[in-house]
């Protein structure tokens, strides 16, 4: 199964770019959440967060219609829907935990990497919550590890480390 989970991570893009993310081992891959599991397990901010983009969207679908005549009134929403966003992305941030808290390196439509101390077990699945802080955004989901990478540090860089 990991070489096809591995196929299907690298079908996806994938962005370098560091983001913050909380990372809870589950188990094994046998024990994962049923999908009523699941949504139980979604934080509150979570769920509000999607309601309210969710809302957003269609409360905005039909002002576009409008034209130009209603073009300031559009812009006025846009900017109060990006004041709510930010509180939003504020109160996701409380849900950072730093006793899970892990750097993840890039990220894409098919997982992400991220490095660890932590020893994790191939085909695990875990609890995952990823921070965009410049879309003030967050996602929560569950994951598998489908690869495990050990990187000893390089003797040239422990002797002369960089500066």
């Amino acid at each position: 199964m990991t070489e096809q989970d591995l196929e299907l991570f690298s079908e996806y893009f994938q962005l370098e770019h560091q983001i913050p993310v909380n990372i809870k081992d589950g188990g094994d891959w046998d024990s994962i959440p049923t999908m009523d599991q699941f949504e139980a397990m979604i934080p509150t901010p979570y769920k509000i967060a999607s309601e309210m983009k969710g809302l957003e969207q269609t409360m905005l679908r039909p002002l576009r219609q409008l034209g130009d005549v209603i073009e300031p009134l559009a812009e006025y929403l846009k900017a109060q829907s990006r004041k709510i966003d930010l509180m939003m992305s504020y109160i996701l941030q409380g849900q950072d935990d730093d006793d899970l808290k892990f750097q993840a390196s890039s990220y894409g439509g098919g997982g992400f990497v991220f490095q660890s101390e932590q020893v994790f077990t191939l085909n695990n699945w875990i609890q995952c919550k990823l921070f965009f802080n410049e879309e003030a955004a967050a996602v929560f989901c569950l994951g598998k590890i489908v690869e495990i990478e050990t990187i000893t540090p390089d003797e040239d860089s422990v002797s002369n480390p960089p500066q």
